[in-house]
């Protein structure tokens, strides 16, 4: 789930975004506040305007934020990445992204089921109310064309209410409780209706539902939740002046008021208290109209019934609200700590050991076509090159705990840190995996379809692809290279010749021609912890890989149309920095599990020379990011 999350390249813009939102709103909040105390003795439509303005600004800074970084030019991450030191908390902060947005989901997953019971419930409220009597139908009517009403609007009567309700945009209704016509004079009776009438005309019931939908995205900042209490307040008063100007006495919507409070008090019970107390999960579909929440009108009939008044959601969440964040920043502030600790300072130039004697090059099959001359010289080059079976000591510039540089060509190892310590590769495996198949030849337009088992069993990780999808072989491993498809390599391989177990044979006689000792691949994906080699092995299978056509166009693009069961769909490469200005990325794999950590392999040009780069067990993905930034700096110098 992590790896899926970390891998959408809008994640760490969302995670930023609701971060720095909790300063903007407060921002918003004592800027909205300012102006009501200007538009104190102002109509209260003035005030409703200010509030809806303030809500949508709440909802416009984050969305902006995501697409000014989503659209920012491709430099623009690689200076993100090449933090100073006096930023080491905001790539720790960055680190803990896919934790902020995977609880921010959470969060709105809890508030949108909130908000359908509250639909359900309008639901259930429609259907079990009767028709009023027909009299009191046509009252309505009459009202309706005071206010300029053209859609028809339905008067029903309800137990289940305690005041007048409007519900609906395209079907309106308005639901009276039952006794309310025995209880209220008529005039009184028709003054509440025009003010529900009131609340239809100006479509208050969907700009509320809006309402709903922010504070269930921007659940988190009380400066929402005080916003859209405050539009409800205002939004009362706006129906009554409305409601005034279409009743022959103005007073009469004050005197109805003030009955309907006494009648609610008189009529109050038990039962009647503990739904006072705690309201139903539909209470705020229906605020926008009935004023039991929002109005002044219940307002005081709760502050009599209740003695103490019932806190808002905001302040029942902000104490859970402080104790994350101040979490979050602990977090924050250990992994800043460790890494003060652990980490050198960035060399200011690689050393350049003397190479070793090279041996016997490994040759590539001659049925496969080789990129260009140059390629294949530099991956010869590169697998001659003897594993580092010395470990330097350096004290590398790199967060990840098993690292390999070398340089093509000449096969210098220019950095080796814990390169022979045999640790999982998860999906680095994929490369293995893609070498296989394209060795059988087969029918690269086949169409493949996803079994249920090619499903993840172990780590139940997500896919794009469903079970019973179909799509080209070819298609299959762009997938399994580019997006690290889990799925797309299992079906590659159970659709290798002899099945899964003439893949793992054609595997080990891949290993073996390739001289790796201490590499075992054990299955397709990646996902086993049983997938194992090591950093110095792991830039010999990258080399070999970059022998094969297919898997350099593949893994060098930044994204590409696929098509799956038909229709094309876009998928993007796990690895950001590919397509990046001033990246010049040849071949790219990337691979998470917990076992295995951030990984990273690739080779990539820069300064005029070609390298191999392996990062294994990095601690997150900004990390495997900013050691690649590292590198690439150290060797343009």
């Amino acid at each position: 789930m992590l790896e899926l999350l970390d891998s959408l390249p809008w994640l760490p813009a969302l995670g930023w975004a609701l971060l720095n939102f909790v300063w903007q709103g407060a921002l918003i909040g004592l800027l909205i506040a300012g102006a009501l105390r200007l538009l104190a003795q102002a109509p209260a439509r003035h005030r409703y305007l200010v509030c809806g303005l303030g809500l949508l600004w709440c909802l416009a800074l984050p969305l902006s934020a995501c697409w000014q970084a989503w659209a920012a030019a491709p430099g623009e991450l690689e200076q993100a990445l090449e933090f100073s030191s006096e930023l080491l908390w905001m790539q720790a902060m960055t680190e803990l992204m896919p934790q902020v947005v995977l609880a921010w989901g959470v969060g709105v997953l809890l508030m949108s089921l909130r908000l359908a019971g509250g639909l359900w419930w309008v639901r259930g409220l429609r259907r079990e109310a009767c028709p009023a009597p027909a009299a009191w139908q046509v009252r309505l009517e009459q009202l309706a064309r005071r206010l300029g009403l053209r859609r028809p609007v339905r008067l029903l009567l309800s137990d289940r209410v305690t005041g007048p309700v409007a519900l609906g945009l395209w079907r309106p209704l308005v639901i009276l409780p039952c006794s309310l016509l025995s209880h209220l004079p008529p005039p009184l009776v028709e003054a509440l209706l025009a003010h529900e009438l009131a609340h239809v005309r100006r479509w208050d019931y969907g700009i509320n539902l809006l309402q709903s939908l922010a504070e269930a995205l921007l659940f988190f900042h009380p400066v929402v939740w005080w916003l859209s209490e405050r539009m409800r307040i205002e939004r009362e008063q706006v129906a009554d002046a409305l409601a005034a100007q279409a009743l022959p006495q103005p007073r009469d919507l004050a005197r109805a008021l003030q009955q309907l409070n006494d009648w609610q008090l008189q009529a109050a019970r038990p039962d009647d208290e503990a739904w006072l107390q705690h309201p139903l999960p539909s209470m705020p579909l229906v605020q926008a109209a009935q004023g039991s929440r929002g109005g002044l009108l219940l307002r005081r009939v709760r502050g009599l019934l209740q003695p103490r008044e019932r806190l808002p959601a905001w302040k029942l969440a902000l104490p859970t609200l402080l104790v994350a964040l101040g979490g979050l920043l602990a977090q924050a502030q250990a992994k800043v700590n460790a890494r003060v600790e652990a980490e050198p300072a960035v060399v200011a130039a690689l050393p350049q050991p003397a190479p070793s004697a090279p041996a016997a090059p490994v040759s590539a099959p001659a049925s496969l076509p080789l990129p260009d001359a140059t390629a294949a010289t530099a991956a010869t080059a590169v697998l001659a090159a003897p594993p580092a079976s010395v470990n330097t000591g350096w004290r590398l510039p790199v967060n990840a705990r098993h690292a390999m540089v070398i340089e093509e060509g000449s096969g210098r190892v220019l950095m080796a840190k814990n390169a022979d310590e045999t640790v999982p590769i998860a999906s680095l495996t994929k490369l293995v995996t893609a070498m296989v198949v394209l060795d059988a030849r087969q029918d690269p337009q086949e169409q493949l379809r996803i079994e249920d088992a090619d499903v993840d069993r172990l780590k139940h990780s997500a896919s794009y692809l469903k079970v019973g999808a179909r799509l080209p072989r070819e298609v299959a491993l762009k997938l399994a290279l580019m997006s690290s498809e889990n799925r797309a390599a299992s079906a590659l391989a159970r659709a290798y010749p002899g099945g899964l177990e003439g893949f793992r044979q054609a595997v080990r006689r891949k290993l073996q021609s390739l001289g790796l000792q201490h590499t075992v691949i054990q299955e397709p994906t990646g996902l086993s912890p049983e997938n194992v080699s090591t950093a110095s092995e792991m830039a010999r299978i990258a080399a070999a890989a970059s022998r094969y056509q297919e898997i350099n166009a593949i893994t060098s693009s930044a994204r590409a149309k696929l098509p799956v069961n038909g229709q094309a769909r876009e998928f993007h490469n796990t690895n950001r920095l590919v397509g990046r200005k001033g990246w010049d990325i040849l071949l790219s794999k990337t691979g998470y599990t917990e076992e295995a950590g951030r990984c990273l392999t690739m080779r990539m040009k820069e300064a005029g020379k070609a390298v191999t780069v392996v990062l294994l067990d990095a601690d997150g993905s900004a990390q495997r990011l900013k050691d690649a930034a590292a590198i690439r700096r150290s060797l343009g110098r």
